[in-house]
């Protein structure tokens, strides 16, 4: 198990059992939209890319694994992350904001008007 990181075991286009690794995530809903922070140490902002795509939320990152020197131990190994995320209909795709700060990727989904909860007045 790497630090940050969880490891699963996904069978690939060959039908091959690999074990892929994917940062640790926390998805969190607030009252007027989701929040998603993704476990991103070493990785550059301008290595992130986040693309939406009929109802999916696709993430991919890249972790730098070259630096000058020769390795005595290397257990940081330079990656290409892939998460997805199903949005639904209930979240607002063409607003959808990303930042980075200190290593956590903080994604936030705004809900649709029609996803957040109204009051209803009651006639007399």
């Amino acid at each position: 198990m790497h630090c940050g990181q969880i490891e699963r075991r996904t069978m690939n286009e060959s039908g091959q059992w690999e074990w892929t690794i994917a940062p640790r995530t926390d998805i969190k809903e607030m009252e007027d939209h989701f929040a998603i922070e993704v476990e991103l140490p070493g990785v550059a902002s301008d290595h992130v890319d986040l693309q939406v795509e009929d109802d999916e939320l696709r993430l991919t990152a890249t972790r730098n694994g070259k630096s000058e020197g020769s390795y005595l131990a290397q257990e940081r190994l330079g990656r290409t992350f892939t998460r997805v995320f199903r949005l639904g209909d209930m979240v607002d795709a063409g607003n959808i904001e990303g930042r980075m700060s200190d290593g956590i990727l903080t994604i936030r989904i705004p809900k649709t008007a029609r996803a957040l909860p109204r009051k209803i007045a009651i006639n007399a």
